[in-house]
């Protein structure tokens, strides 16, 4: 019974990555998923910076 499964899986697997049209839209999806994640980041990193502080030019002198 297992064997049956494990031929079924596989056969439905190389059809998966024969198809130049699944492989794409797995690309797509993929890079779609990477900017979000990078945009988060970001975000994040540049909201937890404090800006620099403002000094005028009264208190130089």
């Amino acid at each position: 019974m297992d064997k049956v499964r494990t031929k079924g899986n596989l056969t439905w697997n190389n059809e998966f990555w024969e198809n130049p049209w699944d492989q794409g839209g797995l690309a797509v999806i993929s890079l779609f998923i990477i900017m979000v994640l990078f945009l988060v980041m970001f975000a994040i990193v540049f909201g937890l910076l404090s800006p620099p502080e403002k000094v005028s030019e009264c208190e130089e002198d």
